[in-house]
């Protein structure tokens, strides 16, 4: 998480969107990790004025039993169990239960729901998971399914895990920085990476060898940093940035003729970074903002201020859908192990932001090599629905 509220946001993703190109950096409450060139999503129309906090009678594409009966799973949601969303869930409970209960939360056409009516949703849902488990119809019994009055843009972040040493030597030479305090705000990326601005005031988490990797968890906003004195790891959390404007790399890299823009990807641009050194410092440097981090024990946290769960939290333009939002999303997830897509069908929470624009969401994918390789390919649309309390 993406930011200025906590870190996991930024746990990048995108990567994707990330990628989406953002490619670089961070727009929203995370930071830098503003995760997506993709294409703007439009917010859909204006919702009619709400004169009341009762929820809207479903419209007429609403189900009772949803569009995928048979293929909601734990399987079909990457997860061990429906049971094991528990804690997600308590998350957004708990976040529910402060909001004044007849306040307006979600409201979207033809999903009405005041803060008192969420916080019930959730809690029903959090109640009958085991059920679930036996039996996902039991769904029907409690909820009908609202479809979002778009297809929505599905995009990924993940959590980078860096190798970097205490101390600059050999090939480790690309320092991870501290907030600088008071010169916070004074340095480009350039100065920072190139010029030395910081160098020599004690400010370094570590010390990474590759300047791409370092690149990229600014774009996520944190990540992992694993020391290779003795195998130790400590989170890298969101703590600052120095306030530049953020370019988008992968934009320039594709007006420039450097590969077409179909095949932007976090991935694409590392490849041709690869393959022309020389010109990584043009590149990383053309987005002059930059990211500072803190060290912690504890993982990142998303905008709504608890932990991300893995392939249930998603991040999104708050304006659209409030977070603690309880939805339902079909879509697909880049191969890793074959190129055929996955499909992704599950029940997920809005608990992160970024740098979404309506209805964009950005599904946390955890840590790992899939999960970077999925966030860097990931730009596709989808089906959500908000689950309604009958």
């Amino acid at each position: 998480m993406k930011r200025p509220t906590p870190s996991v946001r930024r746990l990048l993703a995108g990567f994707v969107c990330l990628f989406a190109l953002c490619l670089v950096a961070g727009c929203a409450g995370v930071a830098d990790r503003e995760r997506s060139e993709a294409p703007a999503v439009r917010p859909g129309p204006p919702p009619a004025p709400a004169t009341t906090g009762q929820p809207l009678p479903p419209g007429p594409q609403a189900t009772a039993a949803g569009p995928w009966p048979g293929r909601l799973t734990p399987a079909s949601q990457q997860i061990p169990s429906f049971a094991s969303l528990a804690p997600a869930v308590d998350r957004s409970i708990a976040y529910a239960a402060r909001k004044p209960a007849g306040a307006l939360a979600v409201d979207r056409p033809g999903a009405r729901l005041t803060w008192g009516q969420l916080h019930q949703s959730l809690s029903t849902f959090r109640r009958i998971l085991p059920e679930l488990d036996r039996d996902p119809s039991i769904l029907s019994k409690y909820f009908t399914w609202a479809p979002l009055e778009s297809d929505t843009l599905l995009t990924g972040y993940y959590e980078p895990t860096i190798e970097v040493s205490r101390t600059a030597h050999g090939p480790y030479v690309w320092p991870i920085y501290r907030n600088p305090g008071s010169l916070a705000k004074t340095h480009s990326r350039e100065a920072i990476d190139y010029k030395g601005a910081l160098k020599g005031r004690g400010l370094e988490l570590g010390f990474a060898k590759d300047p791409i990797a370092v690149f990229f968890l600014h774009v996520q906003g944190s990540g992992k940093l694993r020391y290779v004195e003795d195998g130790s790891t400590v989170y890298a959390l969101f703590d600052g940035n120095n306030g530049h404007r953020y370019v988008g790399v992968g934009r320039i890299m594709v007006n420039r003729g450097c590969f077409a823009e179909e095949e932007m990807s976090m991935q694409r641009i590392r490849r041709f970074l690869e393959e022309n050194p020389a010109q990584i410092r043009e590149y990383l440097t053309a987005n002059p903002s930059y990211i500072y981090f803190k060290a912690s024990q504890t993982p990142p946290v998303g905008a709504m201020g608890v932990p991300v769960t893995p392939h249930c939290s998603v991040a999104v333009d708050p304006g659209f859908v409030p977070y603690g939002t309880l939805l339902v999303v079909d879509g697909d997830l880049p191969g890793f192990s074959s190129p055929s897509p996955e499909r992704f069908t599950g029940f997920v929470m809005a608990q992160d932001t970024g740098c979404m624009r309506g209805n964009h969401f950005d599904l946390y994918l955890g840590p790992g090599d899939k999960a970077a390789h999925q966030a860097g390919l990931m730009k596709g649309t989808a089906k959500a629905y908000v689950l309604m309390p009958r």
